[in-house]
């Protein structure tokens, strides 16, 4: 029989707004059953879980939760996934515990690979009414490929499963096959992860002194999501020290379509030629956090065209020093703009609940005194902005010259920076070649060396020149103009990139 599609979308988005959280989920926070939870949070290993099983020739909804343990050592990890499950109107239990071992391996180009792989503890048991379904053997593999960028990790994977079922007092078999890839990303500003699986089911069970035998197919969609989203509230009184701020608010969401093609059953339950075509969806939401923002009171900004942006950087604790001094005018300096671009591209976080583990070796090599040398002749150790630009420098977000400067005082243009923000994405690749032809009026002024850039700059929507279809690349950049470029820069890993993951692999 023709083999079935089941497409699986699992977008993990978490965003951190600001300095001391971010997004810190790695793939496969939803297990690998096809189900949706109730998202990552700080410090939480428990989540409200939903999935639809279709073992019985009828897509059963299950609900409960799903509790996450993970053990990492030596480069191995093992996760642990406990699924507690029922549904009371089919008096349907579904208990569920699978030991899943990954081999880290750290490639010299930068990627690592992952390979996982089954241990053998894992167990599984569903009971619908009077019938059971145990599990008898599961086997399962799955690689995954981590590209890591300046700001973001990518990766993509591949997986494959069969699970055998003992019917009942051994009256019959039921065989799941699966095999997918997957998808997603992981930085600070969110997550997500979109997969595709294939299943096929075939049942055979024996009812009086005959067999009863039959195939089906099931497709799932789910996405899985947890964004933050930031906006600005008015304070109601006049007579108040502020008159308003911004307010991250956090909402975790999952959506779950199936759609499944299973046999008609008779009155005697057995199996007829007629297919059954079913489909339906679920929905997990988790009650919306608000965390305040600090406010800045920048009165010499008011009325500026930049002012929100502006606000905005204080508040997320990017731009946080010299209030006073502060005129959108002025020309950013790359000091400045490299402290800017360090807290706006921070690194990807570490998942929570491993690094924990590791506090006690961390605080030992912190306290270990080392020499520290400056990587440029021009900029001294002691230089106010000397860690922003090392760290940029370390991370691969900005480079200095060939003679060994980085030229700190010096004005940033705008196609300098649209280089760091590409080199921050990884995305250079996403430019036809290496020189190619933007649709800006001027494109002859931009330089070759940014050329593609600027054209991955604009294609994501980074930068879109003025009214008349002008870049102006060697323009320097203003404090406000960095500050339009920076917001969009956030608002693009927070918003706009997960909308390729969702729309391209599901209609959501």
């Amino acid at each position: 029989m023709k083999r079935f599609i089941k497409k699986i979308f699992c977008a993990l988005i978490i965003t951190g707004l600001v300095l001391p959280t971010g997004a810190y989920a790695q793939g496969g926070e939803n297990g690998y059953a096809g189900g949706i939870s109730s998202g990552e949070a700080p410090g939480k290993t428990s989540y409200e879980y939903q999935e639809v099983s279709f073992i019985t020739g009828e897509p059963i909804t299950f609900k409960g939760t799903l509790t996450i343990k993970k053990n990492l050592k030596n480069d191995v990890l093992v996760t642990t996934y406990r699924y507690t499950l029922a549904n009371q109107d089919k008096s349907a239990i579904l208990n569920r515990e699978i030991y899943i071992k990954t081999q880290i391996t750290k490639k010299d180009n930068g990627q690592s690979v992952e390979e996982s792989y089954l241990e053998n503890r894992t167990s599984e048991v569903i009971r619908v009414g009077n019938q059971s379904y145990i599990l008898e053997n599961y086997d399962f593999s799955s690689t995954k490929l981590i590209d890591h960028k300046p700001a973001i990790d990518y990766y993509a994977g591949n997986f494959w499963g069969r699970k055998t079922y003992r019917v009942g007092n051994g009256t019959g078999t039921i065989t799941v096959e699966e095999d997918g890839e997957f998808y997603g990303y992981d930085q600070y500003w969110g997550s997500a992860e979109a997969m595709e699986i294939r299943y096929f089911i075939e049942s055979s069970q024996k009812k009086g002194v005959s067999f009863d035998e039959w195939s089906g197919e099931a497709s799932v969609k789910l996405s899985s999501s947890v964004v933050q989203d930031l906006k600005y509230v008015e304070n109601q009184p006049d007579q108040i020290s502020f008159s308003g701020g911004f307010v991250k608010v956090q909402n975790n969401e999952s959506i779950l379509e199936y759609s499944c093609s299973l046999p008609e059953f008779d009155q005697d339950g057995y199996a007829t030629d007629y297919m059954i075509t079913w489909d339906g969806s679920l929905k997990l939401e988790t009650f919306p956090s608000q965390t305040r923002l600090p406010v800045a009171q920048i009165n010499q900004i008011r009325g500026h065209w930049a002012e929100n942006e502006i606000k905005t950087l204080y508040s997320l604790e990017i731009l946080n020093d010299g209030i006073d001094m502060i005129n959108p005018e002025r020309q950013i300096t790359r000091a400045e703009f490299a402290s800017l671009i360090v807290k706006a591209a921070r690194e990807v976080p570490k998942d929570e609940t491993l690094t924990r583990k590791t506090t006690r070796t961390a605080t030992s090599r912190k306290n270990a005194k080392e020499t520290v040398i400056s990587p440029f002749s021009d900029v001294q150790t002691t230089d106010k902005y000397y860690s922003d630009i090392e760290a940029a420098y370390k991370r691969g977000l900005m480079n200095g010259n060939k003679d060994g400067t980085f030229n700190p005082d010096q004005p940033i243009t705008i196609t300098e920076a649209l280089i760091v923000f590409i080199n921050a994405l990884g995305l250079e690749s996403l430019a036809p070649n290496s020189a190619p032809v933007t649709i800006f009026k001027d494109n002859d002024r931009i330089p070759a060396y940014a050329r593609r850039a600027v054209y991955v700059a604009h294609k994501i929507g980074l930068v879109k020149g003025d009214d008349k279809g002008y870049l102006h690349p060697q323009e320097e950049l203003t404090f406000a103009r960095a500050a339009v470029l920076i917001n969009r820069f956030i608002d693009y890993m927070r918003k706009d990139i997960r909308k390729d993951y969702r729309e391209r692999l599901v209609n959501y």
